[in-house]
């Protein structure tokens, strides 16, 4: 006879407990029932399995072969519950559960990355995943569900009708130049800026756009580019190889500038500043922990690069 897969929880844990105690009264006084309705949920139990669970042994009653068998059975699917119960206590707590996030290349680099491993670390139960990438890419796999939220740097209008999107921070963009080079001043107005060599990225990517824009608006709209390099620190070393001054965030580049290895030049103007934003599609609704690291990335964000700025988008 096929067992019938209708039992309750509660049928597992009165037979679980009548086994642990040996006696039905017991279990009764144990579990603040009546000893009919324990005896009852034994009964019902053993016409769902199928065989005889107990037999009388002494002034008690003691498993048969197929209660052993069920018994195990039995507390195998009770601690399996216990354990969901946890499981799902820890996610609405934020202290399970899996978060993935989208980052542009050089917030992801210099600062994200540090901060999820120190997240993971303290979370050892939480899955965690950052890719970082172009910002098209970021924002793609954000409106496909796939990243919970991306954190870009882009002078881009983000789509309002697929994204909701809050700018938290400015970036400082600073002009680095070689320290070898004596021939560069320590000071240039946008004009000269314009004729000087420079290493840029790639036209096409997000941080060039990002550039030319900022560059744009102090009057610098064509400027002779020397190199085109990919990464920041490819940039970095081209920079200190004077082939050229570049631009890229302050942040990224205070370490070399401390060091000696590089150096600023100030431009007589505005300051030049990028975009930072956080980046999540519309309708999108974070879990526990994703709110819990989009906090903390949100907090290492103001920390590294200054002031909070007001929820746009």
């Amino acid at each position: 006879m096929a067992p019938d897969n209708r039992i309750s929880l509660q049928k597992l844990e009165v037979f679980c407990k009548v086994a642990e105690l040996g006696g039905v009264r017991r279990a009764a006084e144990e579990l603040y029932i009546s000893q009919p309705v324990v005896s009852a949920h034994l009964r019902s139990l053993q016409e769902r399995i199928g065989a005889r669970l107990f037999h009388p042994e002494g002034r008690g009653i003691a498993l048969t072969e197929a209660g052993e068998r069920a018994l195990l059975w039995a507390a195998e699917v009770l601690r399996g519950r216990m354990e969901l119960d946890k499981d799902l206590a820890d996610l609405s707590d934020g202290l399970s559960g899996f978060v993935s996030i989208g980052a542009s290349i050089t917030v992801g680099n210099s600062i994200l990355t540090p901060a999820v491993i120190a997240f993971k670390t303290e979370n050892p139960s939480v899955s965690v995943r950052l890719e970082i990438s172009a910002v098209e890419t970021a924002l793609e796999q954000v409106r496909l569900g796939r990243h919970d939220f991306a954190i870009v740097a882009t002078d881009a209008v983000l789509d309002s009708r697929a994204f909701d999107s809050e700018l938290v921070a400015q970036p400082p963009w600073a002009v680095i130049a070689s320290t070898t080079n004596t021939k560069l001043p320590d000071t240039v107005t946008p004009a000269a800026l314009a004729k000087l060599p420079f290493v840029c990225p790639p036209g096409g990517m997000a941080i060039r756009r990002s550039q030319d824009n900022a560059l744009a608006s102090i009057g610098v709209t064509d400027r002779r580019v020397e190199i085109e390099l990919g990464s920041a620190e490819s940039i970095k070393q081209a920079v200190a190889a004077d082939l050229g001054v570049a631009m890229l965030w302050r942040q990224s580049v205070q370490v070399d500038i401390e060091a000696g290895s590089l150096r600023e030049i100030t431009v007589e103007a505005p300051p030049l500043r990028d975009k930072l934003f956080i980046v999540r599609r519309i309708g999108n609704r974070l879990t526990p922990v994703q709110r819990r690291m989009l906090d903390r990335l949100r907090a290492v964000i103001d920390e590294r690069l200054g002031e909070k700025h007001p929820a746009i988008g």
